[in-house]
Protein backbone atom coordinates (compact mmCIF):
# COMPACT_ATOMS: atom_id res chain seq x y z
CA UNK A 1 0.00 0.00 0.00
CA UNK A 2 2.48 2.29 0.70
CA UNK A 3 4.47 1.85 -2.78
CA UNK A 4 1.46 2.30 -4.20
CA UNK A 5 0.67 5.69 -3.02
CA UNK A 6 4.18 6.53 -3.01
CA UNK A 7 3.51 5.97 -6.71
CA UNK A 8 0.44 7.87 -6.64
CA UNK A 9 1.51 11.28 -5.09
CA UNK A 10 4.82 11.12 -7.35
CA UNK A 11 2.61 10.59 -10.45
CA UNK A 12 0.28 13.51 -9.87
CA UNK A 13 3.19 15.35 -9.07
CA UNK A 14 4.87 14.90 -12.10
CA UNK A 15 1.32 15.75 -13.82
CA UNK A 16 0.79 18.96 -11.78
CA UNK A 17 4.29 20.05 -12.80
CA UNK A 18 3.15 19.81 -16.63
CA UNK A 19 -0.74 20.68 -16.59
CA UNK A 20 -0.08 24.53 -16.93
CA UNK A 21 2.26 23.79 -20.24
CA UNK A 22 1.61 24.89 -23.36
CA UNK A 23 2.26 22.52 -26.14
CA UNK A 24 3.90 22.82 -28.93
CA UNK A 25 6.06 26.21 -29.87
CA UNK A 26 9.81 27.04 -31.27
CA UNK A 27 12.63 27.26 -28.40
CA UNK A 28 15.40 29.16 -29.28
CA UNK A 29 18.83 28.59 -27.41
CA UNK A 30 21.44 31.12 -28.09
CA UNK A 31 25.22 29.88 -27.93
CA UNK A 32 28.33 30.74 -28.71
CA UNK A 33 29.63 28.16 -31.30
CA UNK A 34 28.23 25.82 -33.66
CA UNK A 35 29.14 22.00 -33.35
CA UNK A 36 31.47 20.45 -35.63
CA UNK A 37 29.67 16.78 -36.18
CA UNK A 38 26.22 15.02 -35.82
CA UNK A 39 28.08 11.57 -35.00
CA UNK A 40 28.72 11.29 -31.27
CA UNK A 41 31.26 9.22 -31.63
CA UNK A 42 33.60 11.27 -33.70
CA UNK A 43 33.22 14.68 -30.78
CA UNK A 44 34.32 15.75 -27.66
CA UNK A 45 32.71 19.12 -27.69
CA UNK A 46 29.73 19.96 -26.05
CA UNK A 47 28.68 22.43 -28.65
CA UNK A 48 28.04 19.08 -30.63
CA UNK A 49 26.28 16.94 -27.97
CA UNK A 50 23.49 20.39 -27.38
CA UNK A 51 22.03 18.60 -30.65
CA UNK A 52 23.27 15.06 -30.74
CA UNK A 53 22.31 14.11 -27.21
CA UNK A 54 18.04 14.84 -28.60
CA UNK A 55 18.45 13.14 -31.72
CA UNK A 56 20.46 9.50 -30.74
CA UNK A 57 20.26 7.84 -27.26
CA UNK A 58 21.70 5.55 -25.29
CA UNK A 59 21.39 2.12 -23.54
CA UNK A 60 21.20 3.97 -20.55
CA UNK A 61 20.89 7.58 -19.69
CA UNK A 62 21.19 10.17 -16.74
CA UNK A 63 18.07 11.01 -15.32
CA UNK A 64 17.08 14.71 -16.42
CA UNK A 65 18.82 17.05 -13.43
CA UNK A 66 21.37 14.37 -12.16
CA UNK A 67 23.85 11.92 -12.30
CA UNK A 68 21.59 8.76 -11.66
CA UNK A 69 21.56 6.04 -13.91
CA UNK A 70 18.17 4.83 -15.25
CA UNK A 71 17.26 2.95 -18.00
CA UNK A 72 17.12 4.56 -21.94
CA UNK A 73 17.01 2.03 -25.29
CA UNK A 74 17.67 -1.02 -22.56
CA UNK A 75 14.31 -1.60 -20.40
CA UNK A 76 16.51 -3.41 -18.33
CA UNK A 77 20.06 -5.18 -17.20
CA UNK A 78 22.15 -7.67 -15.24
CA UNK A 79 25.75 -7.73 -14.09
CA UNK A 80 27.11 -11.32 -13.45
CA UNK A 81 28.72 -11.45 -10.04
CA UNK A 82 32.64 -11.21 -10.78
CA UNK A 83 31.63 -7.76 -13.04
CA UNK A 84 32.60 -9.02 -15.77
CA UNK A 85 29.48 -9.75 -18.59
CA UNK A 86 26.78 -7.09 -18.60
CA UNK A 87 23.56 -8.21 -20.25
CA UNK A 88 21.11 -5.79 -21.56
CA UNK A 89 17.46 -6.17 -22.63
CA UNK A 90 16.31 -4.08 -25.66
CA UNK A 91 13.32 -2.27 -25.68
CA UNK A 92 11.25 -3.51 -28.52
CA UNK A 93 9.20 -0.98 -30.82
CA UNK A 94 12.01 1.49 -31.05
CA UNK A 95 12.01 2.96 -34.39
CA UNK A 96 15.04 4.81 -35.83
CA UNK A 97 13.58 8.16 -37.69
CA UNK A 98 11.94 9.43 -40.90
CA UNK A 99 13.03 12.46 -42.14
CA UNK A 100 13.36 13.71 -45.96
CA UNK A 101 16.67 11.88 -46.47
CA UNK A 102 15.77 8.72 -44.91
CA UNK A 103 12.06 7.05 -45.40
CA UNK A 104 12.63 4.03 -44.48
CA UNK A 105 10.75 2.63 -41.38
CA UNK A 106 13.63 0.04 -39.35
CA UNK A 107 13.32 -0.78 -35.85
CA UNK A 108 16.15 -0.87 -33.43
CA UNK A 109 17.36 -4.15 -32.95
CA UNK A 110 20.58 -5.92 -31.06
CA UNK A 111 22.22 -5.53 -34.40
CA UNK A 112 22.76 -1.53 -33.92
CA UNK A 113 24.17 -1.93 -31.08
CA UNK A 114 26.70 -4.35 -32.11
CA UNK A 115 27.25 -1.32 -35.49
CA UNK A 116 27.70 1.31 -33.16
CA UNK A 117 30.27 0.09 -30.54
CA UNK A 118 32.12 -2.49 -32.61
CA UNK A 119 33.16 0.10 -35.32
CA UNK A 120 34.58 2.13 -32.26
CA UNK A 121 36.18 -1.37 -30.78
CA UNK A 122 37.78 -1.71 -34.25
CA UNK A 123 38.38 1.69 -35.27
CA UNK A 124 36.41 1.25 -38.33
CA UNK A 125 36.78 3.98 -40.66
CA UNK A 126 34.15 3.38 -44.11
CA UNK A 127 31.79 5.41 -43.47
CA UNK A 128 34.37 8.50 -43.99
CA UNK A 129 36.15 9.71 -46.77
CA UNK A 130 38.44 12.01 -44.55
CA UNK A 131 40.62 10.88 -42.05
CA UNK A 132 38.51 10.59 -38.44
CA UNK A 133 38.97 9.86 -35.01
CA UNK A 134 36.76 8.18 -32.23
CA UNK A 135 38.40 10.75 -29.74
CA UNK A 136 36.32 9.47 -26.71
CA UNK A 137 36.06 5.94 -27.09
CA UNK A 138 40.39 6.09 -27.75
CA UNK A 139 41.09 8.62 -24.61
CA UNK A 140 39.15 6.03 -22.65
CA UNK A 141 40.82 3.11 -23.92
CA UNK A 142 37.85 1.44 -24.30
CA UNK A 143 39.03 -1.58 -26.53
CA UNK A 144 41.13 -2.58 -23.18
CA UNK A 145 38.24 -2.32 -21.51
CA UNK A 146 35.39 -4.35 -23.35
CA UNK A 147 36.93 -7.93 -24.73
CA UNK A 148 33.70 -8.61 -26.62
CA UNK A 149 30.01 -7.93 -27.58
CA UNK A 150 27.00 -10.31 -28.80
CA UNK A 151 23.87 -10.56 -29.64
CA UNK A 152 22.06 -13.57 -28.49
CA UNK A 153 19.06 -12.96 -30.03
CA UNK A 154 17.15 -9.73 -31.68
CA UNK A 155 16.71 -7.87 -28.34
CA UNK A 156 19.51 -8.63 -26.02
CA UNK A 157 23.25 -7.42 -26.51
CA UNK A 158 26.03 -9.05 -23.72
CA UNK A 159 29.47 -7.01 -23.18
CA UNK A 160 32.18 -9.15 -21.91
CA UNK A 161 34.76 -6.98 -20.17
CA UNK A 162 38.40 -8.16 -19.66
CA UNK A 163 38.56 -7.00 -16.27
CA UNK A 164 35.96 -5.55 -13.67
CA UNK A 165 35.33 -1.82 -14.65
CA UNK A 166 33.78 0.28 -11.70
CA UNK A 167 32.41 3.37 -13.90
CA UNK A 168 31.60 0.89 -16.72
CA UNK A 169 27.64 1.50 -16.39
CA UNK A 170 27.52 5.00 -16.05
CA UNK A 171 30.40 4.77 -18.82
CA UNK A 172 27.01 3.47 -21.06
CA UNK A 173 25.16 6.26 -20.66
CA UNK A 174 27.55 9.39 -22.64
CA UNK A 175 26.71 10.46 -25.66
CA UNK A 176 29.67 9.14 -27.82
CA UNK A 177 28.00 5.30 -27.25
CA UNK A 178 24.97 6.90 -28.36
CA UNK A 179 23.49 3.64 -30.88
CA UNK A 180 23.36 4.71 -34.45
CA UNK A 181 21.13 3.00 -37.35
CA UNK A 182 23.62 0.09 -39.36
CA UNK A 183 21.34 0.31 -42.47
CA UNK A 184 21.62 3.44 -42.67
CA UNK A 185 25.44 4.08 -42.34
CA UNK A 186 25.51 0.93 -44.46
CA UNK A 187 23.38 1.84 -47.41
CA UNK A 188 25.54 5.81 -47.52
CA UNK A 189 28.57 3.92 -47.78
CA UNK A 190 27.80 1.57 -50.76
CA UNK A 191 26.23 4.81 -52.46
CA UNK A 192 29.52 6.78 -51.72
CA UNK A 193 27.45 9.31 -49.54
CA UNK A 194 29.83 8.48 -46.14
CA UNK A 195 30.09 12.02 -44.89
CA UNK A 196 26.52 12.21 -44.58
CA UNK A 197 26.56 10.23 -41.41
CA UNK A 198 28.55 13.22 -39.63
CA UNK A 199 25.86 15.64 -41.55
CA UNK A 200 22.50 14.19 -41.67
CA UNK A 201 21.69 11.58 -38.73
CA UNK A 202 19.40 9.28 -37.95
CA UNK A 203 18.72 8.13 -34.27
CA UNK A 204 15.82 7.20 -31.81
CA UNK A 205 15.38 10.41 -30.14
CA UNK A 206 12.48 12.73 -28.82
CA UNK A 207 13.88 15.52 -31.76
CA UNK A 208 15.45 14.74 -35.50
CA UNK A 209 17.05 17.06 -37.24
CA UNK A 210 15.41 19.24 -40.08
CA UNK A 211 18.06 21.66 -40.83
CA UNK A 212 21.28 22.32 -39.93
CA UNK A 213 22.74 26.06 -41.44
CA UNK A 214 26.79 25.57 -40.49
CA UNK A 215 27.88 28.31 -37.84
CA UNK A 216 24.47 29.70 -38.12
CA UNK A 217 21.43 27.12 -36.81
CA UNK A 218 20.22 23.58 -36.21
CA UNK A 219 17.04 23.32 -36.58
CA UNK A 220 15.67 20.14 -34.48
CA UNK A 221 11.63 18.88 -34.83
CA UNK A 222 9.71 17.10 -32.18
CA UNK A 223 9.45 13.09 -33.10
CA UNK A 224 6.26 11.86 -33.49
CA UNK A 225 6.64 8.65 -33.41
CA UNK A 226 9.11 8.66 -30.31
CA UNK A 227 9.13 5.51 -28.30
CA UNK A 228 8.90 7.37 -25.18
CA UNK A 229 7.14 10.66 -23.24
CA UNK A 230 7.05 13.15 -26.39
CA UNK A 231 8.67 16.32 -26.04
CA UNK A 232 6.23 19.40 -25.50
CA UNK A 233 7.57 21.28 -27.98
CA UNK A 234 7.41 21.32 -32.01
CA UNK A 235 11.30 22.54 -32.63
CA UNK A 236 14.21 23.57 -30.84
CA UNK A 237 16.68 25.73 -33.04
CA UNK A 238 20.41 25.90 -31.88
CA UNK A 239 21.16 29.38 -32.82
CA UNK A 240 24.76 30.75 -33.19
CA UNK A 241 25.46 34.05 -31.58
CA UNK A 242 29.22 34.12 -30.79
CA UNK A 243 29.41 37.64 -29.02
CA UNK A 244 28.13 37.17 -25.37
CA UNK A 245 26.51 40.51 -24.90
CA UNK A 246 24.35 40.09 -28.04
CA UNK A 247 23.01 36.82 -26.70
CA UNK A 248 22.15 38.62 -23.71
CA UNK A 249 20.34 41.93 -26.01
CA UNK A 250 18.47 38.95 -27.71
CA UNK A 251 17.04 37.34 -24.57
CA UNK A 252 16.33 41.03 -23.39
CA UNK A 253 14.32 41.56 -26.46
CA UNK A 254 13.02 37.97 -26.80
CA UNK A 255 13.96 36.97 -29.66
CA UNK A 256 15.38 33.69 -27.87
CA UNK A 257 14.23 31.97 -25.16
CA UNK A 258 17.74 30.53 -23.47
CA UNK A 259 21.02 31.99 -23.32
CA UNK A 260 24.55 29.77 -22.65
CA UNK A 261 27.32 31.02 -21.61
CA UNK A 262 26.49 34.89 -21.00
CA UNK A 263 29.00 37.57 -19.14
CA UNK A 264 28.95 37.21 -15.69
CA UNK A 265 29.05 41.40 -15.34
CA UNK A 266 25.84 41.17 -17.13
CA UNK A 267 23.96 38.58 -14.99
CA UNK A 268 22.60 41.19 -12.53
CA UNK A 269 20.95 43.31 -14.81
CA UNK A 270 19.46 39.96 -16.27
CA UNK A 271 18.02 38.86 -12.78
CA UNK A 272 16.23 42.38 -12.59
CA UNK A 273 14.51 41.83 -15.72
CA UNK A 274 10.79 40.42 -14.72
CA UNK A 275 10.15 38.42 -17.25
CA UNK A 276 13.76 36.78 -16.97
CA UNK A 277 15.08 33.98 -14.66
CA UNK A 278 18.44 33.16 -13.94
CA UNK A 279 19.58 29.55 -13.22
CA UNK A 280 22.78 29.80 -11.02
CA UNK A 281 24.16 26.44 -9.50
CA UNK A 282 27.87 25.14 -8.80
CA UNK A 283 28.30 22.99 -11.83
CA UNK A 284 30.20 19.72 -12.37
CA UNK A 285 32.83 21.73 -14.31
CA UNK A 286 36.71 22.35 -13.69
CA UNK A 287 38.74 24.97 -15.92
CA UNK A 288 42.36 24.61 -16.36
CA UNK A 289 45.52 26.01 -18.13
CA UNK A 290 47.09 23.25 -19.79
CA UNK A 291 50.88 23.46 -19.91
CA UNK A 292 52.01 21.26 -22.63
CA UNK A 293 54.19 18.23 -20.79
CA UNK A 294 56.02 17.24 -23.95
CA UNK A 295 56.98 20.22 -25.09
CA UNK A 296 59.79 22.68 -23.63
CA UNK A 297 60.46 24.52 -21.32
CA UNK A 298 57.00 22.95 -20.12
CA UNK A 299 58.67 19.48 -19.47
CA UNK A 300 60.38 21.01 -16.50
CA UNK A 301 58.49 20.77 -13.27
CA UNK A 302 60.17 23.72 -11.95
CA UNK A 303 58.93 25.94 -14.86
CA UNK A 304 55.09 24.42 -14.61
CA UNK A 305 55.77 25.01 -10.63
CA UNK A 306 56.63 28.70 -11.33
CA UNK A 307 53.63 29.10 -13.26
CA UNK A 308 51.63 28.08 -10.10
CA UNK A 309 53.16 30.49 -8.42
CA UNK A 310 53.18 33.45 -10.28
CA UNK A 311 49.47 33.19 -11.38
CA UNK A 312 46.93 35.16 -8.92
CA UNK A 313 44.43 32.69 -9.56
CA UNK A 314 42.09 34.27 -6.72
CA UNK A 315 42.07 37.32 -8.64
CA UNK A 316 41.27 35.65 -12.37
CA UNK A 317 38.34 34.17 -10.98
CA UNK A 318 37.08 37.24 -9.63
CA UNK A 319 38.18 39.06 -12.81
CA UNK A 320 36.60 36.37 -15.28
CA UNK A 321 33.56 34.78 -13.28
CA UNK A 322 33.03 38.19 -11.12
CA UNK A 323 32.10 36.16 -7.97
CA UNK A 324 30.12 33.08 -10.08
CA UNK A 325 32.78 30.89 -9.59
CA UNK A 326 35.01 29.31 -6.86
CA UNK A 327 39.13 28.48 -7.30
CA UNK A 328 39.95 24.95 -8.55
CA UNK A 329 41.95 23.17 -6.06
CA UNK A 330 41.83 19.84 -7.48
CA UNK A 331 41.10 18.65 -10.86
CA UNK A 332 37.76 17.23 -9.74
CA UNK A 333 34.72 19.38 -9.21
CA UNK A 334 34.43 19.82 -5.22
CA UNK A 335 30.97 18.03 -4.85
CA UNK A 336 32.19 14.80 -6.79
CA UNK A 337 32.62 12.22 -4.54
CA UNK A 338 36.28 11.24 -4.17
CA UNK A 339 37.49 14.65 -3.97
CA UNK A 340 40.68 15.73 -1.64
CA UNK A 341 39.66 18.22 0.80
CA UNK A 342 43.26 18.36 2.12
CA UNK A 343 44.90 19.57 -0.37
CA UNK A 344 45.14 23.59 -0.36
CA UNK A 345 46.32 25.71 -3.55
CA UNK A 346 49.51 27.53 -4.64
CA UNK A 347 49.88 30.93 -2.59
CA UNK A 348 50.29 33.69 -5.46
CA UNK A 349 54.02 34.24 -4.77
CA UNK A 350 55.48 35.96 -7.64
CA UNK A 351 59.47 36.41 -6.05
CA UNK A 352 58.88 32.68 -5.67
CA UNK A 353 58.30 32.07 -9.22
CA UNK A 354 61.38 34.19 -10.72
CA UNK A 355 63.16 31.92 -8.23
CA UNK A 356 62.23 29.09 -9.66
CA UNK A 357 62.60 30.13 -13.22
CA UNK A 358 65.98 30.80 -12.24
CA UNK A 359 66.53 27.17 -11.08
CA UNK A 360 65.17 25.67 -13.47
CA UNK A 361 67.48 27.86 -16.45
CA UNK A 362 65.54 30.74 -17.34
CA UNK A 363 67.14 33.58 -15.70
CA UNK A 364 65.34 35.87 -18.06
CA UNK A 365 62.25 34.13 -18.40
CA UNK A 366 61.49 33.33 -22.13
CA UNK A 367 58.95 33.99 -24.52
CA UNK A 368 55.41 31.55 -25.52
CA UNK A 369 52.10 31.30 -26.91
CA UNK A 370 48.87 30.89 -25.10
CA UNK A 371 46.22 29.48 -27.29
CA UNK A 372 42.82 30.54 -26.70
CA UNK A 373 39.33 30.73 -28.43
CA UNK A 374 35.69 32.49 -28.38
CA UNK A 375 34.34 30.06 -25.51
CA UNK A 376 37.33 32.00 -23.17
CA UNK A 377 37.17 35.36 -23.18
CA UNK A 378 39.39 38.05 -24.02
CA UNK A 379 39.89 39.70 -20.74
CA UNK A 380 40.81 35.89 -19.28
CA UNK A 381 43.43 35.92 -21.71
CA UNK A 382 45.15 39.26 -21.42
CA UNK A 383 45.24 38.52 -17.73
CA UNK A 384 47.32 35.72 -17.70
CA UNK A 385 49.10 37.25 -20.66
CA UNK A 386 50.04 40.35 -17.66
CA UNK A 387 50.36 37.92 -14.78
CA UNK A 388 53.30 35.95 -16.36
CA UNK A 389 54.62 39.39 -17.92
CA UNK A 390 55.47 40.21 -14.31
CA UNK A 391 57.81 37.20 -13.23
CA UNK A 392 59.53 37.50 -16.78
CA UNK A 393 57.78 35.54 -19.28
CA UNK A 394 56.70 37.06 -22.67
CA UNK A 395 53.19 35.40 -24.00
CA UNK A 396 51.45 35.82 -27.42
CA UNK A 397 47.65 35.26 -27.46
CA UNK A 398 46.99 33.88 -30.57
CA UNK A 399 42.34 33.13 -30.79
CA UNK A 400 40.83 30.67 -32.95
CA UNK A 401 37.54 29.15 -33.73
CA UNK A 402 36.37 26.87 -31.61
CA UNK A 403 36.18 23.72 -34.10
CA UNK A 404 40.16 24.63 -35.31
CA UNK A 405 41.17 25.11 -31.49
CA UNK A 406 39.63 22.21 -30.38
CA UNK A 407 41.84 20.24 -33.15
CA UNK A 408 44.80 21.96 -32.30
CA UNK A 409 44.57 21.19 -28.46
CA UNK A 410 44.13 17.93 -28.79
CA UNK A 411 46.69 17.17 -31.28
CA UNK A 412 49.03 18.95 -28.81
CA UNK A 413 50.19 22.30 -31.37
CA UNK A 414 49.74 23.97 -28.46
CA UNK A 415 52.22 24.95 -25.39
CA UNK A 416 49.36 26.94 -23.04
CA UNK A 417 46.09 26.76 -23.68
CA UNK A 418 42.79 27.35 -21.98
CA UNK A 419 40.87 23.75 -20.74
CA UNK A 420 37.78 22.97 -19.67
CA UNK A 421 35.76 19.86 -18.66
CA UNK A 422 31.69 19.32 -17.73
CA UNK A 423 31.21 16.01 -16.25
CA UNK A 424 29.69 13.52 -18.22
CA UNK A 425 29.00 10.93 -15.52
CA UNK A 426 28.70 11.15 -11.83
CA UNK A 427 32.40 8.81 -11.35
CA UNK A 428 35.59 11.13 -10.61
CA UNK A 429 36.80 8.61 -13.17
CA UNK A 430 34.82 10.73 -15.88
CA UNK A 431 37.68 13.50 -14.42
CA UNK A 432 40.74 11.71 -13.13
CA UNK A 433 41.08 9.27 -16.13
CA UNK A 434 39.91 10.80 -19.05
CA UNK A 435 41.65 13.80 -18.71
CA UNK A 436 44.89 13.00 -17.21
CA UNK A 437 45.75 9.21 -17.41
CA UNK A 438 48.97 8.25 -19.68
CA UNK A 439 47.31 6.50 -21.79
CA UNK A 440 44.87 9.73 -22.64
CA UNK A 441 47.81 11.10 -23.45
CA UNK A 442 49.20 8.92 -25.57
CA UNK A 443 46.27 8.77 -27.76
CA UNK A 444 45.53 11.63 -30.42
CA UNK A 445 43.56 13.34 -30.94
CA UNK A 446 43.82 13.44 -26.76
CA UNK A 447 41.52 14.73 -24.29
CA UNK A 448 44.67 15.00 -22.07
CA UNK A 449 45.53 18.67 -23.13
CA UNK A 450 48.74 18.93 -20.43
CA UNK A 451 49.91 15.40 -22.44
CA UNK A 452 50.85 14.20 -18.63
CA UNK A 453 52.32 11.36 -18.17
CA UNK A 454 52.64 9.68 -14.99
CA UNK A 455 52.94 6.44 -14.11
CA UNK A 456 52.22 6.76 -10.69
CA UNK A 457 49.20 8.73 -10.95
CA UNK A 458 48.00 6.64 -13.47
CA UNK A 459 48.58 3.11 -11.70
CA UNK A 460 45.99 4.59 -8.98
CA UNK A 461 43.08 6.12 -11.05
CA UNK A 462 43.87 2.35 -12.93
CA UNK A 463 43.37 0.37 -10.20
CA UNK A 464 40.21 2.66 -8.52
CA UNK A 465 38.56 1.62 -12.00
CA UNK A 466 38.85 -2.26 -10.70
CA UNK A 467 37.65 -1.52 -7.25
CA UNK A 468 33.77 -1.76 -6.49
CA UNK A 469 33.55 -0.45 -3.15
CA UNK A 470 33.41 3.47 -3.46
CA UNK A 471 35.12 3.98 -0.24
CA UNK A 472 38.24 1.91 -1.50
CA UNK A 473 38.10 3.75 -4.41
CA UNK A 474 38.50 7.48 -3.33
CA UNK A 475 41.32 6.37 -1.02
CA UNK A 476 43.09 5.65 -4.17
CA UNK A 477 41.63 8.91 -6.09
CA UNK A 478 42.70 10.96 -2.94
CA UNK A 479 46.21 9.68 -3.44
CA UNK A 480 46.29 10.23 -7.09
CA UNK A 481 45.22 13.80 -6.54
CA UNK A 482 48.18 14.12 -4.17
CA UNK A 483 50.23 13.08 -6.89
CA UNK A 484 49.06 15.49 -9.53
CA UNK A 485 49.43 18.34 -6.89
CA UNK A 486 53.06 17.69 -6.56
CA UNK A 487 53.88 17.04 -10.54
CA UNK A 488 51.80 20.56 -11.19
CA UNK A 489 50.67 19.53 -14.87
CA UNK A 490 48.78 22.16 -15.29
CA UNK A 491 47.65 25.74 -13.45
CA UNK A 492 44.22 24.87 -12.14
CA UNK A 493 41.73 28.09 -12.52
CA UNK A 494 38.17 27.87 -11.43
CA UNK A 495 35.10 25.64 -10.91
CA UNK A 496 32.24 27.87 -12.70
CA UNK A 497 29.08 28.41 -11.41
CA UNK A 498 26.17 26.90 -14.24
CA UNK A 499 24.64 30.01 -15.05
CA UNK A 500 21.40 29.84 -17.65
CA UNK A 501 19.16 32.94 -18.25
CA UNK A 502 15.84 32.04 -19.61
CA UNK A 503 12.22 33.64 -20.61
CA UNK A 504 10.33 33.43 -17.28
CA UNK A 505 7.70 31.08 -20.41
CA UNK A 506 10.65 28.66 -19.88
CA UNK A 507 9.33 25.57 -18.00
CA UNK A 508 11.12 21.85 -17.46
CA UNK A 509 14.42 23.28 -18.50
CA UNK A 510 17.39 21.96 -15.33
CA UNK A 511 20.77 23.66 -14.98
CA UNK A 512 22.13 20.65 -12.52
CA UNK A 513 23.54 17.31 -13.35
CA UNK A 514 24.77 16.27 -16.70
CA UNK A 515 23.32 16.31 -20.54
CA UNK A 516 21.90 19.73 -19.37
CA UNK A 517 20.61 20.71 -23.21
CA UNK A 518 17.87 17.83 -23.20
CA UNK A 519 14.74 19.03 -24.30
CA UNK A 520 12.65 17.04 -24.46
CA UNK A 521 11.47 18.15 -20.72
CA UNK A 522 11.54 21.66 -21.93
CA UNK A 523 7.76 23.75 -22.67
CA UNK A 524 6.33 27.14 -22.64
CA UNK A 525 3.55 27.99 -19.22
CA UNK A 526 0.35 28.97 -20.88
Amino acid sequence: MGKFLAWFLGFWLVVGSVLGAKEGGTLVYARGADGSSMDPALVTDGESYAATSNIYETLVQFKYGSTEIEPALASSWEISKDGLVYTFHLRQGVYFHTTKYWKKKIELTSKDVLFSFKRQMRNEKPYYKEARSYGYWESMAMSNIIKDIEAPDKYTVKFTLKHPEAPFLADLGMDFLSILSQDYAQELAKSGRQDQLSKKPIGTGPFKLALWLKDERIVLVKNQEYWGTKAHLDQVVLKVIPNPSSRTLALQKGEVHIVHAPNPNEVQALEKSHNIVVEKVPGLFVTWLSLNNQKKPFNNRLVRLALNYGINVDEYVKIVYEGYASRAINPLPPDMWGYNKNIKPYPYDPAKARALLKQAGYLNGFETTLFSSSRYNKKGAEFIQAQLAKIGIKVKIEFFEWGTYIKKTASGEHTIAFSGWQADTGDPDNFLDILWSKHAASEIPSRNSSFYKSDAYSDLVTKAKRVTNEKERAKLYHKAQEIFYKDVPCVLLAYPYVIVPHLASVKGYKATGVQLNRFVNVYFDK
